[in-house]
């Protein structure tokens, strides 16, 4: 690796894991890092967007196969774009290569829910990353655009 990419990856990683408030948490499973996860407001048809960086710090490509939580009765893998929703059943996360979960690319889409969602609420989410295992975290409703 050159000092180049050595720079260029570490300057990654740094930015999957930018300083965050107090309510900020990051959590790790093995090889996989997953940093602040937050969730947008409900839209108006009741569903919600979860946000996040993930980094898959081993040697072979892991899959984000699944997610559960108990405030929703389905959790899929979206993608928003241009007007169009796409879905997909996994997520592929490459060896050293930071993936962040936002608006413009893939993200986690909670819908039937089982509870009113407000800014400040927060809701346990549990990652399946199949043979790699699963991961259970917090994610908080943050104002706006998230952090």
């Amino acid at each position: 690796m050159t000092r180049r990419e050595l720079f260029a990856a570490l300057a990654g990683v740094a930015l999957l894991f930018p300083p965050q408030a107090a309510t900020a948490h990051s959590y790790k499973l093995g090889d996989i890092a997953v940093g602040h996860v937050w969730a947008s407001q409900p839209e108006s048809g009741g569903g919600v967007a979860v946000y996040g960086p993930i980094l898959n710090q081993g040697d072979a490509a892991v899959q984000l196969i699944d997610a559960s939580t108990p405030v929703a009765e389905d959790v899929r893998i979206r993608t928003a774009a241009d007007g169009e929703e796409r879905w997909s059943d996994t997520i592929d996360l490459e060896p050293g290569k930071p993936l962040a979960l936002a608006p413009w690319r893939q993200h986690l889409w909670l819908s039937g829910l089982k509870r009113e969602l407000k800014e400040g609420d927060a809701f346990d989410l549990t990652l399946d990353f199949g043979g790699a295992g699963s991961l259970t975290m917090q994610v908080e409703i943050e104002p706006g655009g998230g952090n």
